[in-house]
């Protein structure tokens, strides 16, 4: 008795555009989290900074927001993925409706909470909406690695991992983000140690995204004939390994490393931006690789 015939299929609905938005909802849900974090729960009270920390990240997420709703090419199911996943069908958008609710409630608490920042205005409601911003800016971040990996049928983005290595992504982009504000600004010694504690825990998340690329990959190849597919194709590309492996993670990871313990500080900046570009780098091709197998399970 004869069998299907496996068959694979590059997935062409989710590219460029797309990938912007993941980075960018990530960046900025990331950079109002430790925001937030720093304020509320560290007390390095630094208001400029954390205006600047939160009100852009807002900025981020929303121009990313942007990117998918010209995706969809009908902007009025943003605004129906607000009030039930049953304006849509399929797998995918019971997040899009969490994630839509979880962007406006960041959205407006990060604004407001960093508009009274900017006033100097410490109140009961200022550390409310800081904790929302917090709480909220979590929620933005992760979001979009479990938007992916309900898709079962593409082994690229089904893998349990892939959540926890983009909020792990997006917590090192928005580490990069304030390595480069505490590098390019005057501060005291609050925010010097603000860049170093930044840098310290962009090491620590430099080499958890590389161990969890490692379980990532181990588990492309053994899993089924359409993660090795996918294995093949990702390791034999030059822009993944070259541009995101080395560039986006290796090499940052060296220059931080450098920059504590031999105290050059010009790495910094440069760690950084190669980090950010990393960062846009693994979800671009993440998503490029989204390949369908036919029949699944493979």
């Amino acid at each position: 008795m004869g069998g299907l015939e496996l068959t694979f299929q590059h997935q062409n609905s989710w590219h460029l555009g797309i990938a912007i938005y993941l980075f960018l909802g990530g960046l900025g849900g990331a950079m109002g989290f430790l925001a937030a974090l720093n304020h509320l729960v560290f007390k390095n009270k630094d208001n400029n900074m954390h205006f600047w920390g939160t009100f852009l990240g807002v900025v981020l997420v929303n121009i990313g927001g942007l990117f998918l709703l010209v995706h969809m090419l009908q902007p009025f199911k943003f605004f129906l993925a607000l009030f039930g996943a049953a304006a849509f069908e399929g797998n995918f958008h019971p997040w899009i409706m969490w994630g839509a609710n979880v962007i406006v409630i960041f959205t407006l608490s990060g604004i407001l909470w960093s508009l009274l920042l900017k006033m100097n205005k410490e109140s009961k409601l200022t550390n409310f909406l800081g904790w929302v911003t917090l709480v909220s800016g979590v929620g933005t971040f992760t979001y979009t690695g479990f938007l992916l990996s309900v898709a079962p049928a593409i082994p690229a983005w089904s893998h349990p991992l892939v959540p926890v290595l983009f909020a792990t992504s997006a917590l090192s982009t928005a580490t990069a983000f304030y390595m480069l504000y505490t590098y390019f600004s005057s501060g005291d010694e609050k925010r010097l140690w603000w860049g170093k504690w930044n840098e310290k825990v962009d090491i620590v998340l430099i080499i958890a995204e590389l161990i969890m690329l490692g379980a990532y990959f181990n588990y492309l190849y053994y899993a089924n004939a359409g993660g090795k597919y996918v294995f093949e194709h990702l390791t034999g590309d030059t822009g993944f390994v070259f541009g995101f492996l080395i560039l986006g993670l290796i090499v940052p990871l060296i220059l931080e490393i450098l920059a504590l313990t031999k105290k050059i500080k010009t790495f910094i900046p440069i760690a950084a931006i190669l980090v950010l570009v990393g960062g846009f780098l693994l979800r671009y091709y993440i998503l490029h690789y989204g390949v369908y197998v036919y029949p699944w399970p493979s």
